[in-house]
């Protein structure tokens, strides 16, 4: 949106000064105002228009097909004293009207009543021939930024400026393959003043008392051509401090089968959507900067599907030093947020086994969650370096279950705690996942409750396992051979589990059994893979199966 606004303001410049210099106005618009960009942007840009119709008595301009883009007459596309950003403009109608010459002439002001651009497109490339720190993009700091839009004048004022059916888009230069798209751009801006006494106002954004921004669909293509990330109706407003996005998507480009087949190793394939977002209290200027500071953010609901085929290798990727906390603070952009609250979700998580062919589905529903203290700003780290996560569900849409996650923001080695607590149950109810991913039957079996709370770090976890139950029954299972069925049971095995397991806790006149597990980290594996390894280690051990099946 920045962008945009400086071509207003360079517009606004232009037409001042068309209308000063009138009776040298044929010469000024073909020759002197196109030379004046292409000396001044180092011979670098060229800017061109059809048509300019002035009425100097209403002070009203109307600029037609107006562009602004990069020249390679004098440098090529591989040309290393390029900036690394390039600019690509083009607006069918540029309308001003209200514009006081007077002003201009005797008080060095440019005074206008109105800006109106019609379907500008803006197209920025990105010109990867230059190394970010040998950058030679001479853009200003935002706080020099009145300075340059001034030169020699003492004051800019424009009652309103409209951005109306913009298109925006970041492509790669000199190829022009699109990474960033976003359409149907509406941008309001009102009572805009650049001045010295507005340069330092931070109660105005862009120099303006009021901004609202409208963007019917943004969508980002990640490197990898595997995901695509779209943003459907954003709105910003800055009187009500509120930032709006109807929904969000983190959409696979491949079906579970090709995407596994594509990745060739193990890894998860995400497929995530968000609806009805609202941040509250935002700072509107960090926003345009690029940045997410709020109070709050409310998600209204929110879905979480994620797949594994294990029929693939692992990656050989480590994932130490990439829990979410440690990634989050290495992200470009500043984000700085109170609390973040989803107010509905679920979470899908299904994985592809191996050994019996089948897929186990893991499901989260009827989701509540709450995070305090999502930021990764240095300074709000100092002072709390902690993000908790209050996370409440119905584990296989029947069983409630309740955790609390805390991730230490300063930490050097990954620190996590985590504990949590599930409900009674029907133990037969963990056979849509124990028979295809452990080839195990729950014959019978009652869950009073099961509680763990666990310390971790980027290499191990340790803690405590509570596991209450009674009259645990299990069947050892083989894949059907012949086809017939999906599972047989293997009779021997099952009898010697059953003898091995410990089939109550407490046992009769027995004390409760607590465990005690220490479980290493698989560095190829998520946060969530390492906490639920974890948690089941416990339950094995308060069986008495414990590294038996």
């Amino acid at each position: 949106m920045k962008k945009l606004i400086f071509l207003l303001i360079l517009v606004l410049l232009v037409a001042a000064g068309l209308i000063y210099y009138k009776k040298w106005r044929s010469d000024l618009l073909q020759k002197k105002v196109p030379q004046l960009v292409f000396l001044k942007s180092d011979s670098l840009y060229r800017i061109t228009y059809d048509s300019v119709d002035i009425d100097e008595v209403e002070g009203e301009i109307v600029i037609r097909n107006l562009q602004l883009f990069p020249d390679s007459t004098y440098k090529k596309p591989t040309d290393s004293t390029l900036p690394r950003n390039l600019l690509q403009i083009t607006v069918p109608e540029i309308y001003i009207s209200g514009v006081q010459t007077d002003a201009a002439v005797l008080n060095k002001e440019v005074i206008a009543t109105k800006i109106k651009l019609t379907r500008p497109v803006v197209t920025m490339f990105n010109n990867n021939h230059v190394e970010k720190d040998k950058d030679n993009d001479p853009t200003p700091t935002s706080f020099k930024i009145y300075q340059i839009l001034l030169r020699g004048l003492e004051k800019i004022k424009v009652d309103t400026i409209l951005i109306t059916d913009a298109d925006y888009h970041i492509c790669q230069w000199p190829k022009g393959d699109t990474i960033f798209s976003g359409s149907k751009i509406n941008a309001q801006l009102h009572h805009i003043n650049i001045s010295d006494s507005t340069s330092t106002d931070t109660s105005r954004v862009l120099f303006a008392e009021q901004a609202s921004l409208d963007v019917a669909d943004v969508l980002i293509h990640s490197r990898s051509h595997l995901y695509n990330y779209r943003f459907k109706s954003i709105q910003l407003l800055s009187g009500e401090r509120s930032f709006a996005v109807k929904s969000m998507h983190i959409t696979p480009q491949l079906g579970e089968a090709a995407f596994a087949k594509a990745a060739k190793r193990q890894t998860d394939r995400l497929d995530f959507d968000f609806y009805n977002l609202l941040f509250k209290q935002v700072n509107v200027q960090e926003i345009l900067n690029g940045n997410l500071i709020a109070n709050e953010l409310l998600i209204k609901n929110a879905e979480f599907k994620v797949y594994r085929d294990k029929n693939y290798p692992d990656k050989k990727e480590s994932l130490i030093g990439h829990y979410p906390q440690q990634s989050f603070l290495q992200i470009p952009v500043n984000v700085a947020i109170k609390k973040v609250v989803i107010q509905q979700g679920f979470i899908h998580y299904k994985e592809m086994e191996s050994i019996t062919g089948n897929s186990g589905l893991v499901i989260f529903d009827d989701m509540h969650a709450t995070l305090h203290n999502v930021t990764n700003n240095p300074a709000d780290i100092r002072k709390n370096g902690i993000c908790t996560v209050n996370f409440n569900s119905l584990f296989l849409r029947k069983v409630p279950v309740s955790a609390t996650l805390q991730l230490y923001l300063n930490s050097k080695n990954g620190k996590f705690t985590i504990n949590g607590n599930i409900k009674s149950l029907d133990a037969t109810i963990l056979n849509s996942l124990s028979k295809p991913m452990a080839l195990v039957e729950v014959s019978s079996g009652n869950i009073t409750s099961l509680d763990f709370n666990f310390i971790g770090n980027d290499n191990r976890i340790k803690g405590l396992v509570r596991l209450l139950y009674d009259d645990l029954k299990i069947k050892v299972l083989k894949k059907d051979e012949d086809g017939d069925k999906e599972y047989k049971t293997k009779k021997v095995m099952s009898l010697m589990a059953n003898i091995a397991v410990i089939n109550a806790n407490p046992a009769k006149n027995k004390p409760v059994r607590i465990v005690t597990v220490t479980h290493p980290r698989n560095k190829y594996r998520s946060l969530f893979n390492f906490i639920w390894k974890s948690i089941f280690e416990g339950v094995q051990k308060t069986v008495g199966i414990d590294g038996k099946l």
